[in-house]
């Protein structure tokens, strides 16, 4: 009897031991630490559940895991950085700012009220919150701390974009993508012929618009027609080099596509403009990169860690599939092998 308590006891203990091992210690591993505060791998899965529940709502395409565990590393850091200068500089959000984002996504839209009590859009308003609620396995509290970082995130966004100038120089952009394997002499040629000696906007708009809807291969480029408008320095950084000093109507050298490394881009100027007024749209962009650009500099002034590899990647992709209505999108390989961030 004694041998077979103990055997029972061993079992039991490994037992329990495998399900701390397996369920409780995890979560609370450090994955981020800045400077005294402390964020774990239980808190980064909150933010990723969050994102995939509002992802759902949304009816779009779930989780991307690579770009969006990733994501939500750099962003925990972004943020707790923010967090942490905001008050200095006199930002803050209010309680009732979070009620309002929190309704704002929640609550029933306009076509849904009508014919409905204030009581019983109210009652809905509770019943869709809850359930997000417990879909995406956070409390309520936890929910709150991430809608008012994500406020103080864009107030800080619109804060540092002061910076960003409402008039600037700019060139009006066109493009054409084609495949390496593509007639590029015979695009080139048929351009400088089809262009002449004549160099006005309208001409030169035309004429880029003949050449993208014949030789462009990427549907996007060939939908608008080579058009990317008036353009200033900081929207494309990664092909600046290679459109901005071009004359007007000059074609650029086969650049590389950035985003799909079988495509060759050719860019064209049709006008150029000294001073002129930045579009919302690029204005709203070039505040997004002043904040990444303050938050790049600002990481140096904080003592900052940051782990990650195979083996916690795999931890919250077995987390998020668990959650998911629908499986996130697994990947071949994993970028994050040893991935380590520090001061």
């Amino acid at each position: 009897m004694i041998i077979i308590g103990v055997l029972l006891l061993v079992i039991t203990g490994i037992v329990v031991a495998g399900y701390v091992i397996i369920f409780v210690l995890p979560p609370q591993q450090l994955i981020v630490r800045v400077d005294d505060v402390v964020y774990t791998r239980g808190d980064m899965v909150k933010l990723l559940r969050i994102r995939q529940k509002a992802l759902e709502l949304e009816n779009t395409q779930g989780l991307r895991s690579t770009d969006d565990i990733f994501q939500a590393l750099q962003i925990i850091v972004e943020n707790e950085v923010i967090a942490q200068v905001a008050p200095s500089q006199g930002i803050s959000v209010s309680r009732e700012e979070v009620d309002n984002q929190i309704r704002s996504s929640m609550a029933p839209s306009e076509s849904e009220s009508q014919g409905k009590s204030s009581a019983q859009i109210e009652r809905e308003y509770h019943e869709r919150y809850r359930q997000f609620l417990n879909s995406a396995q956070v409390s309520e509290g936890e929910h709150r701390d991430l809608v008012r970082k994500a406020i103080l995130r864009e107030k800080f966004r619109q804060f540092v974009g002061d910076q960003v100038p409402i008039y600037a120089e700019q060139v009006y952009l066109h493009r054409i993508a084609m495949g390496y394997q593509d007639e590029v002499d015979i695009m080139q040629t048929k351009y400088a012929d089809l262009l002449g000696d004549d160099r006005s906007p309208s001409h030169i708009r035309d004429t880029v618009r003949a050449i993208s809807r014949e030789f462009s291969r990427d549907p996007e480029t060939v939908q608008s027609r080579g058009d990317l408008g008036w353009v200033p320095l900081g929207i494309l950084e990664d092909y600046e080099r290679d459109f901005w000093e071009l004359e007007v109507g000059e074609m650029s050298e086969p650049t590389p596509n950035v985003e799909n490394p079988q495509m060759s881009l050719f860019f064209v100027a049709s006008d150029r403009q000294d001073v002129l007024e930045i579009s919302r749209i690029n204005r709203e962009q070039l505040k997004t990169r002043a904040l990444q650009d303050w938050v790049n500099n600002e990481r140096q002034n904080h003592d900052i860690y940051a782990t990650f590899n195979s083996e916690i990647y795999a931890w919250f992709v077995e987390q998020l599939r668990v959650s998911a209505t629908t499986t996130p999108t697994p990947v071949s390989t994993n970028p994050f092998e040893n991935l380590m961030t520090g001061r």
